[in-house]
This record gives C-alpha cells, sequence and structure tokens, in this order.
C-alpha cells in the first residue's frame, strides 16, 4: 500500500491543462446533397460558431459542456441541435441537412443523444451529478477486452468476483445485497439459487454503458446494499452504421484434452427436453445416456453484427438499431476437492477431479427511437437471451459412508446443464411539457425461463486390488435423473413528474414526484428419480448404460426408480413434481429534490416508501402438512431517506457527501425449504429468515485535471442489522442454509487514479500514453449469534468475522497506448488486477472459516485498425495463470487445501468490419 501511495502521489504531479472539445461537421441541402457554402453554425445565444468553407464543412472549439446550435442560411429553415455534450478534448461530428423555406418554413429542431460509450463524456457526467455514481462505458470496455457486463463491473473500484459463486461483490457485500438493471427498470433472476440475473449473460456487443451506483437513491428500489448495477443499452447515434465482428480462440488449460460434454446437448446448447419423458416406473425410458460426449477441437468463438440505420417518417425520425451475436466458451479445470475438515484435519469427502465446462450464449437485440412529437419521445427495447451452460465433473476418492471398507474408493460422474432464456421488453417516454415540466414514462415486462434438464449423477466404487467397479448401493440418491423448471414473470411500471426550481429541465435544482410499480411471479417444480439398488451390481463406467442403467436390470430387479413422493405409483401420484411459488408485489412513492444554493453547493434529499407483500408457498414431499402446503408471507412497510451534498471547492475540486436507509429481503430460495444437492454440499431454505436493515454513509473527493484525469479518495460506513449469511447447519447432514446472523459492520477506503501521460499530434497522427489505477482496502466485522426466533441451530467456531467473499484489499491498474490517423491505428493495453485473501465459507462446529485466497491476473489487449473499414484485435487473457485455491486451517496451524485447479489462459484473436 506504501509503494502504491508513492505511484499515486509520483503521478499526480504531472499535470495538464483542460482542453477545449472541437465541434466540427458538414452542411448539406436536404434535397439535393450539395455542400452549403457560407452557412452559419454557432452556440445559441453567443458569437461562437463558424461559417461553412466551398465544401461546405465547419469548425469551432467550445469549452466542455452541453450546448444547442443554430445552423442558418438564407433561404433555408433555420436548424437547431439541441443539448449537444461535448467533452474535455473531444470531437464531435455532425452532419446539417437544410430545407428550403418552400419546404418547410418553421425552424427545424433536433435534440442531441449523448454517447455514452465515450470516457471523456462519462467522466463529465459524473462530474456533473449531484448523486455518487462510477460508469464504464464501452470505449473503456473494448480498450481492457472486457467481454461481459460480469468483467467490466470488476473494473470499478471496490467490485469483485468470487470463483464458484455468480455475480459480483461491492465493497464486500454478495448477490442479496446488490440489484442489477437494464435502462433503470429491474431484471428477474434466472437462477433459484440467486437474486440477481447473471451479468455475464450481457455481452459487450449489448452495452453502451454500466453505471454501478454504490448509494442508495429513491429513484431504485430500496433492496440494495451493495450497488444498483444499471446495463445501458446500446442505440444508434450515427445516421445509419453497421458493424461486423468475429473472433477465434482457445484456452490452454483445454487445448488437447477430449473435452467431455453432457450427452444429448449439443454446441448450440439445445437438445435436451426440460420434461421428463418417464410416466411408468416400471419403464426405463430416459433419452439420454449416462455416458459423456466427447469433443476433440474445444475451440473458442464469437459472432456478432450490428447495426442501424435513421429514418424519416413525415417530419419525424426513428432511430433502428439491431444487434445479433453467438459466443462459447471451453474451460478444463482439474485439482482437488475436499468438504470441510475437522480439527484434527479429517475430511468427509476427499477427491481429485476433473471438471469440463462448456457455456454458448445467443442474444438478440432491438433499439428502437421515435419522436412523436417535438415533445414526445419514445423507446422500445427487446432483447431475447439464450445462455446455456453444461458441466461434466469426474471426481475419484475418499467419501464418508460410502469407502470406509480398506481398499475401496468413490468414483463420482455428474453431468449438468442450466439453460436460460430471458425475454425483455421495455417501453419509454420522455415527455416535456414545457421548459421547466417534464414527465417520464417507463414500463417493461420480462419473462425469465430457467431450466435444469436431465441432470445426471453416477457413484460408482472401485476395488482397487481388482480394478474392478460396482455401483454404490444404500442410498438411491447416489444414482439420480433431475429434471426441473423455473419460470417467472416480472411486470414493472413508472411515473416521474419533475419540476425544474431554477432555469430549464436540465439545471440542477429540481423536484421529482414520482410512484413505482413491480410484481414478480416465480413458479419453481422439479423431478428427481433416484435408482435404488438392493446390491452394489457391476458396472462398466465407461458404458454404464448397456452395463446397468436399462431396462434389463428393472425387468432383473437389480435396481427400481423411484421419486422423492415414492415408488407406488398406484397408491400415490408419484411423478407430482416437488414445488414452491413465489409471489412478490411492492407499490413505491417516490419524492426527490435538489436545489443549487449557490454555483458551488448543491443539496440534494429524498424520501422512498415502499410496501412489500411476499409470498411463498411450497409443496415438497420432505416437508408439507397435511394441506400439502406451507405458507411464507413477509409484509413489511418502509420508510428510506436518502440525502446528497455536493460542494465545488472549484470548478475541478468537488466534495459529495451521501446517506441512507436501505434493506435486503429474503429471497424465495432462501425461505422455501427446497433442498439442492451437490456433489460436495446440499442447501435449502428457512422459512423464519427476517430482512436486514442497512445504513449507508458516503464522503468523497473527486479531483479533475486536464483531458481525461482523475483523483477521486472516497470513505464510506455501513451497518447492517440482522445480517444474511449462508452457513453449515447442524444437522445428519452436511447441508448448507440461510440464516440471520447478527449485526454486521463494513468500512473502508477507495482510490481511483487516471492519467494521461502524454498526447502528442504530429499533422493527422495523434498519439497518447495514459495510465489507471483504482484501489480499496475494506474494513468488515461481523457477529456470529445462533438466531433463537428460528428452527435450525449453527454452531459457529468464532463469535464474529469478516464477511463472506469481502476482500481487505483489491486493486486494478492498465496501462494504454494508442497512436493513429483518420484511417489507421493501433492501440495497446495491460490490464492487472488483483483481491486479497477472502472468507469463503464462515466456519461451524469447531471447523474453521475456508478461506479463499488471493490471487493476480494479467491482460494484454491490442488492436490495429488498417484502414476505416477494418480491425484486427489481440487479447492474451489470465496469462499468469495463477492457482485458485480454497484453504481452511486445522488445529495445529497447518492450512489444509479444501479446493485448487487453474483456469487456464485465454488467446483469441478477432477480425472487426466496420461502414
Amino acid at each position: 500500500m506504501k509503494n502504491l501511495l508513492i505511484v499515486f502521489l509520483s503521478l499526480m504531479s504531472i499535470t495538464a491543462m483542460a482542453q477545449k472539445g472541437t465541434i466540427k461537421g458538414l452542411v448539406k441541402d436536404k434535397q439535393t446533397g450539395e455542400e452549403i457554402i457560407g452557412a452559419n453554425v454557432f452556440v445559441e445565444g453567443t458569437s461562437t460558431g463558424a461559417a461553412t468553407d466551398i465544401m461546405g464543412n465547419f469548425q469551432f472549439q467550445v469549452e466542455p459542456g452541453t450546448y444547442n446550435l443554430i445552423a442558418t442560411f438564407i433561404g433555408y429553415a433555420n436548424f437547431k441541435i439541441q443539448d449537444l455534450t461535448v467533452g474535455a478534448g473531444e470531437v464531435v461530428e455532425l452532419t446539417v441537412l437544410l430545407q428550403t423555406d418552400d419546404v418547410q418554413l418553421e425552424e427545424v429542431v433536433v435534440t442531441a443523444k449523448a454517447d455514452q460509450t465515450s470516457e471523456n463524456l462519462l467522466l463529465l457526467e459524473r462530474k456533473n451529478a449531484v448523486e455518487i455514481k462510477q460508469s464504464i462505458g464501452a470505449q473503456e470496455l473494448s480498450r481492457k477486452g472486457v467481454g461481459d457486463a460480469q468483467a467490466a463491473v470488476t473494473k470499478v473500484t471496490g467490485v469483485s468476483k468470487q470463483e464458484g459463486v455468480k455475480n459480483v461483490f461491492v465493497r464486500g457485500l454478495g448477490d442479496r445485497y446488490n440489484s442489477t438493471s437494464l435502462n433503470g427498470l429491474p431484471l428477474p433472476s434466472e437462477d433459484p439459487e440467486y437474486k440477481n440475473i447473471s451479468l455475464d449473460f450481457f455481452s459487450t456487443s449489448i452495452i453502451n454503458s454500466v453505471d454501478i451506483n454504490k448509494t442508495f437513491n429513491p429513484s431504485i428500489f430500496g433492496d440494495v446494499d451493495g450497488a444498483n448495477i444499471n446495463i445501458v443499452s446500446k442505440e444508434l447515434f450515427e445516421d445509419q452504421e453497421l458493424r461486423v465482428s468475429l473472433s477465434a480462440g482457445l484456452n490452454t488449460g483445454s487445448v488437447g484434452q477430449d473435452f467431455l460434454r453432457p450427452d444429448g446437448s449439443n454446441m448450440l446448447g439445445t437438445g435436451l427436453s426440460e420434461e421428463s419423458p418417464i410416466t411408468d416406473l416400471t419403464q426405463y425410458d430416459f433419452n439420454n445416456s449416462f455416458k459423456p460426449s466427447t469433443v476433440s477441437m474445444p475451440l473458442n468463438s464469437s459472432f456478432s453484427v450490428s447495426g442501424g440505420k435513421r429514418l424519416d417518417i413525415g417530419s419525424h425520425k426513428l432511430d433502428a438499431f439491431l444487434v445479433a451475436s453467438v459466443q462459447n466458451e471451453y474451460v478444463y479445470k482439474e485439482g482437488i476437492t475436499r468438504s470441510a475438515v475437522s480439527s484434527d484435519g479429517g475430511a468427509g469427502r476427499d477427491y481429485t477431479y476433473k471438471a469440463f465446462d462448456y457455456n454458448v450464449a445467443q442474444i438478440f437485440m432491438g433499439n428502437f427511437n421515435y419522436d412523436l412529437t417535438s415533445n414526445i419521445d419514445l423507446s422500445y427495447n427487446t432483447m431475447y437471451i439464450h445462455n446455456n451452460s453444461q458441466m461434466v465433473g469426474e471426481y475419484a476418492g475418499q467419501a464418508q459412508n460410502l469407502t470406509e471398507v480398506d481398499g475401496r474408493s468413490a468414483f463420482i460422474r455428474r453431468q449438468q446443464v442450466n439453460d436460460n432464456d430471458l425475454f425483455v421488453n421495455q417501453l419509454l417516454a420522455d415527455v416535456s411539457l414545457s421548459d421547466k415540466i417534464n414527465l417520464n414514462l417507463a414500463g417493461s415486462f420480462n419473462s425469465i425461463r430457467g431450466s435444469e434438464p436431465d441432470r445426471r449423477t453416477n457413484t460408482f466404487l472401485l476395488d482397487e486390488n481388482t480394478g474392478e467397479y460396482s455401483v454404490a448401493a444404500g442410498s438411491a440418491g447416489l444414482n439420480h435423473r433431475f429434471f426441473s423448471t423455473l419460470e417467472e414473470d416480472d411486470v414493472n411500471a413508472e411515473a416521474v413528474f419533475s419540476y425544474a426550481l431554477k432555469g430549464d429541465k436540465d439545471g440542477a435544482s429540481k423536484f421529482e414526484l414520482g410512484y413505482s410499480y413491480r410484481n414478480t411471479q416465480r413458479n419453481f417444480g422439479y423431478r428427481q428419480f433416484s435408482f435404488d439398488f438392493a446390491n452394489q451390481a457391476p458396472v462398466d463406467i465407461n458404458n454404464p448404460d448397456a452395463t446397468l442403467f436399462n431396462q434389463q436390470s428393472i425387468n432383473d430387479d437389480i435396481f427400481r426408480l423411484i421419486t422423492t413422493r415414492g415408488f407406488n405409483q398406484e397408491q400415490i401420484d408419484v411423478f407430482a413434481p416437488d414445488t414452491y411459488d413465489g409471489s412478490k408485489i411492492i407499490h413505491s412513492a417516490i419524492a426527490n429534490f435538489n436545489y443549487e444554493l449557490s454555483d458551488r453547493f448543491v443539496l440534494g434529499a429524498g424520501v422512498r416508501y415502499e410496501t412489500v407483500r411476499q409470498e411463498v408457498i411450497w409443496d415438497f414431499n420432505q416437508d408439507r402438512n397435511e394441506y400439502g402446503e406451507n405458507l411464507s408471507e413477509r409484509n413489511p412497510n418502509y420508510i428510506l431517506p436518502s440525502f446528497n451534498l455536493k460542494y465545488s471547492i472549484s470548478e475541478n475540486d468537488i466534495i459529495r457527501l451521501a446517506a441512507s436507509k436501505s434493506y435486503t429481503f429474503p429471497q424465495f430460495k432462501e425461505v422455501a425449504p427446497f433442498l439442492y444437492e451437490d456433489v460436495n454440499f446440499s442447501s435449502f431454505g428457512n422459512p423464519d429468515l427476517k430482512p436486514a436493515d442497512n445504513y449507508n454513509v458516503d464522503l468523497k473527493f473527486e479531483k479533475y485535471f486536464g483531458k481525461g484525469n482523475l483523483f477521486a479518495v472516497t470513505g464510506f460506513y455501513k451497518h447492517i442489522e440482522n445480517a444474511i449469511n449462508r452457513v453449515l447447519v447442524t444437522s445428519a447432514a452436511t447441508e448448507l442454509s440461510y440464516v440471520n446472523t447478527g449485526n454486521a459492520d463494513v468500512s473502508g477506503i477507495e482510490l481511483e487514479f487516471q492519467k494521461k501521460i502524454w498526447e502528442k499530434q504530429t499533422g493527422d497522427k495523434f498519439s497518447s500514453f495514459s495510465v489507471g489505477a483504482n484501489a480499496s482496502y475494506l474494513y468488515s466485522k461481523q457477529k456470529l449469534e445462533d438466531d433463537p426466533d428460528d428452527k435450525l441451530t449453527v454452531l459457529f467456531t468464532h463469535d464474529e468475522a469478516e464477511l463472506e467473499g469481502a476482500s481487505p484489499l483489491l486493486l486494478n491498474a492498465d496501462i494504454s497506448y494508442k497512436s493513429e490517423t483518420e484511417n489507421k491505428g493501433i492501440t495497446a493495453a495491460l490490464v492487472f488486477n488483483y483481491f486479497s485473501d477472502r472468507i469463503y465459507t464462515i466456519g461451524t462446529a469447531d471447523r474453521d472459516n475456508i478461506m479463499e485466497k488471493g490471487i493476480p491476473t494479467l491482460d494484454i489487449i491490442s488492436s490495429y485498425r488498417f484502414n476505416k473499414n477494418f480491425q484486427v484485435d489481440f487479447k492474451a487473457q489470465n496469462i499468469l495463470d495463477p492457482e485458485y485455491k480454497l484453504s481452511q486451517d486445522i488445529g495445529s496451524g497447518e492450512s489444509f487445501v479444501i479446493q485448487n485447479f487453474q483456469r487456464g489462459a485465454k488467446i483469441s484473436l478477432g477480425l472487426t468490419f466496420k461502414l
């Protein structure tokens, strides 16, 4: 940390003068397409501007800011461009089409769009905002070789990803403490284990920018404490554009492997049915084999095409932008995996393993913007994402209650597919009622369809003396097939009325009043078919279907099929699925007030009132009453205040203060007692789980110096009452559940630094060299107390601990070089990331905490544009290929490895065509 501060201070000594932005373009006759000589283009209300030359071109400079432009010429209607934002050092290019007076006598008004892909513009928006926010745009994502939204947010201060856990940790707070939205409207989850949708679903082909709001404000739903992550989808910013990209690559760990995939699946992620084919337990009618299929050339690839056009419909304009992409990736891992160990180093399960992970996704997106009138803008966004992950894991070693006999070991093979379909439909309207009054309307309908079709688990026993295998008997669940489906529909609506207190509606002083509504309905069900063996029958593990798992074995009474409801299908409906149904309805009233007390001082205060009605009904064979169902209801009301203060010490030095209250609500899965089984653990819900209350304070200093340069430092504190954790509960099996563990406190400091070391303009050649870094130090502490109000017993090993997933130290850094002319250019970046050791699982029953060891990652990203249409990209990611490791201390002080593997380096080469 000391050396890091020295680097920061040294780089801070290199300063640069703030630069003006440039507005340039071409003025033409709309009917003939001819260039207009001598037309005047100027900033409204000023003399700043220029006349067009003999080629119709104009160019002039302005200070960074947002302007209205006027274009005039004798015999033509005036042309007005509203809300054109120009960043420091940025060049904004325009094409102005003037219409003759005999065609249109009234002034033509066009509202400019802010291209949020620009790093400079996002930095300017951040500077002008009242609240604390961070954003990362498409330009920065491309420069750092980022492939999806999940990787994007990990480049932001205080955000990290934990291996084996979906989604990200923000300031040490994981999935349940965060929220996800698209264009400001919330999104549902595709996975019953998680609250948020997987961020890796959203590839950079559809991302304009990603906003990370770490402080709560009334514009977002109150179930958030870490951050609201808002993905802004791409839209058209030019009259027309077309972009085609393709790439191919490999993972150094996967190449050369005979890569295994679940039988019945294919490279597109289709082929498996979510419906069980079994209608009679005496008939073996399964469609897929217990023997995995093999891929001999596991190569990664991607293809995307995007484009759009601006269409004139009468006197109105329609912007249409479409994206389609497909991508796949292979990852091979091998190592050891063990269950948590006792104080003497004993483990219930101790395996070596190989894991073959394959992921494929298809994405289709449409964005349509239409200026219905001069005062009403409509936007319609539609998106379909199909994401399919396939895993085959093979585990060999010792397991409690399986291999106690000398000379015997276990072999477990698990084939798992998770198939997810997301449909998003959003309609947004921006209505300008006057210069001071504005109305924003938004609504969405989102639908998730997730399934785990035909998950297959085999447990075999190896006689090490003879080398022969037999099937494990005594517990039917050791060999099973599992079919599950999740259907979730999510409806959102919002209306926000704003009134400008000073100047126009774009000013800092305004009052907002609104209402938002969310209705989420989930249905989850599964069927499991277990193989109940009376004895340990011999089996060929390379051909288990021919030798054992077939109709003949049922006929010979070697095994029988049973479900969670039994096997006597003449007396009960053994095929009825185990289910839970969740319903959650939120009504919110919103009030927000910002007032510019002076040119330097802006005060913001707001409140959000929410009523939450959540109901979960389940019907599981292992937990049902005489009516076959139980009920869990949560019906609180929340008053959630927030406060923001912005003080400008100077034009480029800003202090911000934010404080708020929010809450964290138990999710459907966390309160439903559905038992989910994995190789090394099982988990179930806790109906007595309580919501958590969150209190947050942030203090931030920002210094903007020169083009794209920033230094910022943030201190923050969070207090969480009734914190929620997933822990190992006291039970006959190794089972995890969700419990309230007491109060938690989180505090820390975050540093950001961006600096252009040098820039040079030689003729038409521009070159630059820049560095960036961000770091965070986090302190977290939570009390560990068994909640006396629930029915679970948890024996914590320690009285207190850090938060799960909270890394005390996070570091991101990059070095970038760019050299370009109008048609050619080269860019290169070195991107580094590091997180320190953190808790993976809190210790219970005299077992110590399981720790995830900190690792560094290093990426090299480069591209070469050899003319205005073609570009080649090269990426070498995770080139250090560090060892991922979970470990646990035992009584002697020895560190015991729980799991380890390496992911391999990822190398890719791509080609992009842009018209």
